[in-house]
């Protein structure tokens, strides 16, 4: 059993990727989780789920109430932190060990990396193209490679792959964040190119405004809530990941891969290369015609619903966690 800290980074309320699922595991593994917001407010910590705590007042958290458990429980104090601002602050835990989770590849941030690593007792990466260049940098760090997962609560798997009656028009989704990284044209020439499908987009506009509007067959919901991603699912004849190859998106392991997955659906990318590395179950395209003809094909020929829907319940989050926690348990051993 551990005590983990995950310090003020992101407000729990609008987590609901990495760094959520993986203090859910963690606590329901038995370990103690305090996840500590962002927002910081003069508030109790609150107990939102077993073994899990949300801390409003990180200050009076470290001084006051974090030395009565580190006494009164007597177990390891663990931080996991994926935001390498936060280096010069995590003393004051006193933590027994600290994981920095390298979960992209934000230039902005990586002027803040070299000590992040220095202070962190291991580094786990999100994708491979982070764990090579940070085992070129840091050859004597204790490195792991954890990538991103399915969420089996969300019960895409439970949904009708290939329904036999298909929606008027089919529909061709994307779920995800509406980002400078989005390929606007790529999508608006594949809408062009398929005046008989829908493109649906859903999720928020991230430093970017949605301008598709004027496309007749383009439907953008903005964003939904987690929980009803599986209805959209079940329409989407084909799922996309339409992104522009930037060094941020070639170092990101995709949520949505696992996601889309999960449903059974078909799935198209641009050439990334976590997708590539899959690409025995997702068509990866090299170019704007590419990924139309790709598109086009499986609407034909959807290909292995089960394979797909397999992958993803072998890589679920709380795969993930127990893989964490092999790391941790030899950190404490000094392995």
């Amino acid at each position: 059993m551990n005590l983990i800290i995950y310090p003020p980074t992101l407000d729990w309320a609008y987590m609901k990727q990495r760094p959520q699922q993986l203090m859910k595991q963690f606590a329901d593994e038995g370990n103690i989780v305090y996840y500590c917001n962002q927002t910081q407010i003069k508030k109790d910590t609150e107990k939102i789920a077993s073994n899990l705590y949300l801390v409003h007042d990180f200050e009076a958290f470290t001084k006051s109430y974090l030395p009565i458990l580190r006494n009164e429980m007597k177990i390891p104090v663990g931080i996991w932190c994926s935001w390498p601002k936060l280096a010069s602050e995590l003393s004051v835990i006193k933590a027994d060990w600290i994981i920095y989770d390298c979960v992209d590849e934000f230039a902005s941030m990586q002027k803040y990396e070299k000590d992040m690593i220095g202070i962190s007792s291991a580094v786990v990466c999100t994708a491979h193209r982070i764990y090579d260049r940070l085992r070129k940098a840091y050859p004597e760090k204790e490195l792991a490679l954890i990538p991103n997962a399915y969420d089996a609560t969300m019960l895409a798997h439970k949904s009708l792959p290939c329904p036999k009656v298909s929606p008027m028009p089919p529909q061709i989704g994307y779920i995800g964040a509406w980002a400078p990284w989005v390929n606007e044209k790529l999508i608006t020439k594949l809408a062009r190119a398929l005046p008989d499908c829908e493109i649906i987009i859903i999720g928020v506009e991230f430093d970017r405004k949605f301008t598709l509007h004027q496309v007749e067959n383009i439907r953008y919901f903005g964003h939904l809530p987690h929980e009803e991603l599986k209805n959209h699912l079940e329409k989407f004849k084909i799922c996309i990941i339409p992104f522009k190859l930037t060094p941020v998106t070639l170092a990101t392991n995709p949520v949505k891969m696992y996601e889309y997955l999960a449903s059974g659906k078909p799935v198209v990318s641009t050439g990334l290369p976590e997708c590539i590395f899959h690409s025995n179950l997702i068509d990866v395209a090299h170019s704007t015609n590419d990924f139309i003809q790709k598109v086009k094909y499986r609407l034909k020929e959807p290909g292995d619903t089960q394979a797909r829907i397999d992958f993803a319940l072998a890589n679920t989050w709380n795969d993930r966690a127990k893989q964490a926690t092999r790391l941790i348990d030899s950190l404490k051993r000094g392995d």
